[in-house]
Order: C-alpha cells, then structure tokens, then sequence
C-alpha cells in the first residue's frame, strides 16, 4: 500500500520540479533589435537588452546580430553600448552618468560587451538674489 502512494508522490515532485525549471528560462530579458530601435544600420545587427541595477544604476548588454570580421564588430557594439545608454539615462531623468565596461569577450564568431552605468550626483550652484547693492 505504502509503495503506491510514493510512486504518485514521486511524480507530483517531479512535475513540480520540471515546472520550475522552465519557469526559470522565462527570465532572461528580451532582446531588442538596435538598427530598429535606433534607426541605424551598424553592420553588425546588434541585439540588445537593459538590466536594473537599483536606484542609481542600470546595465546594458549588447552583442552581435550577424558575424562581422575585424575591429569594427567591437566599434560597433560599443557605439550602440554608449548609444543605448545615453537614451535610457534620458529617459530617467538622468543629467550626469558613468560609463563603464564590465565584460567583454567573443563567443566564437559573436562579440559580447556589458556595460554598467551609474548616475552621478551633479552639483548645482544657487547665486545669491542681487538687490543691486555690492
């Protein structure tokens, strides 16, 4: 008796299990097209995606959409890296930021860079009212 109720216990688990596993796939950002985006047109097609770092940072994540031989694969996703993150520092209001590397590296014919991105707290100097007296 005990032997067949683990066998439908065993299979809950384990369709439990294989749920979650897919569900985890699901959480990979959506990649977007920057030629479309951006209307340009970089040689290289490249896809991209933006990550939430909290507050006062953010990622992006570029890499080829079609092979491109030479230097001008890694120009061109630096471009749109820089171009990327211009627009969304825009878009939050942003009005002084870093740029900075964080990875970057070939998997076979494809280039990849990542690049955070942190807002800098800008400085604004408030003048004294003048009421014409020295």
């Amino acid at each position: 008796m005990k032997t067949q109720r683990a066998i439908p216990l065993f299979g809950g688990l384990l369709f439990i299990a294989a749920i979650a596993l897919f569900g985890a796939g699901c959480a990979t950002p959506k990649e977007h097209s920057f030629n479309q985006d951006f209307n340009q047109s970089l040689s290289t097609a490249p896809m991209y995606f933006v990550q939430d770092g909290g507050q006062d940072r953010f990622y992006v994540t570029v890499q080829q959409g079609k092979p491109v031989a030479g230097q001008a694969k890694i120009i061109d996703l630096k471009r749109a890296a820089s171009t990327i993150a211009e627009n969304e520092c825009q878009r939050r209001g942003w009005k002084a930021w870093d740029l900075g590397y964080v990875m970057e590296r070939d998997q076979g014919w494809m280039h990849i860079v990542k690049a955070a991105v942190t807002s800098k707290k800008s400085v604004e100097y408030n003048t004294a009212p003048t009421t014409g007296q020295p």
